[in-house]
């Protein structure tokens, strides 16, 4: 059985460097899961709202906050996007869960050979926001450790965010693309896990499924009223959010 499956994964792998040729593309499937410390969290509920809110919270980071992706690659350009169809958290009402979807409604598009990337962040009735910038730069170092994900042997590499946020990948060393969840990118090998800490989240996305069709990327360009920067992004979130804490006075709480 093991010879079986070591030749069924050497075989897609090679029916893949093939196909490259042909305009075929790797479809693959991602669970992310998300495991955050709740009174970290309810620090961030206004105190008029946190009684109404924490055992919601609770329960949904008891029973676990969960949320299935599509990467669709050919190593040249690719789509990342949430899957529609609701997982478990989402459908008992997860408020966490249902925020992440909310965020990820819009896929992301990574165009692999400019190291760019493209999302367009919608605020229904207000604007379209679409950031165009570079995929970060890992700094990415190869480590002896391995793994075996969704049947194939990985390599574990550990990077950096921003220079601040660690970052943990295992990538497959025979699926010869430079590709991965979200925006984590840049090893020698499709990367089929990634797991860091950001934000008091720690955050783990994890591949379940590969499968090769013969079907071309296609990327529609979004349209948006504004293009910026990642940064300029962030920036302008974060005047806004404190806008909204002083106009429905729900600063931080001081107790």
């Amino acid at each position: 059985m093991k010879k079986l499956m070591s030749f069924l994964i050497f075989s897609l792998s090679l029916s893949f460097i093939i196909s490259q040729e042909k305009g075929e593309s790797l479809f693959i499937n991602y669970t992310q899961q998300i495991d955050m410390d709740i009174e970290e969290v309810l620090k961030n509920i206004p105190s008029q709202y946190r009684a109404q809110a924490e055992p919601i919270l609770r329960e949904e980071l008891k029973n676990g906050i969960t949320n299935n992706y599509e990467l669709k690659t050919n190593g040249k350009v690719s789509v990342y996007s949430i899957e529609e169809k609701l997982n478990n958290a989402q459908s008992t009402g997860g408020m966490i869960a249902q925020q992440m979807a909310q965020a990820d409604k819009e896929p992301l598009y990574k165009y692999l050979n400019e190291n760019k990337y493209k999302k367009l962040i919608d605020f229904p009735g207000i604007d379209r926001i679409l950031i165009y910038d570079s995929l970060p730069d890992y700094q990415w170092k190869v480590l002896r450790e391995t793994e075996k994900i969704a049947g194939y042997e990985t390599r574990k590499a550990t990077g950096f965010l921003n220079d601040s946020v660690s970052v943990e990948a295992w990538f497959a060393p025979k699926i010869p693309i430079n590709d991965g969840p979200a925006q984590v990118a840049g090893l020698p090998g499709l990367i089929l896990k990634a797991s860091f800490k950001m934000n008091g989240a720690d955050v783990t996305i994890t591949a379940n499924q590969i499968k090769v069709r013969d079907e071309d990327i296609k990327i529609k360009e979004p349209k948006a009223n504004r293009v910026m920067r990642q940064k300029e992004f962030e920036e302008e979130m974060k005047h806004w959010t404190e806008k909204m804490k002083k106009m429905h006075g729900t600063g931080v709480d001081k107790d």
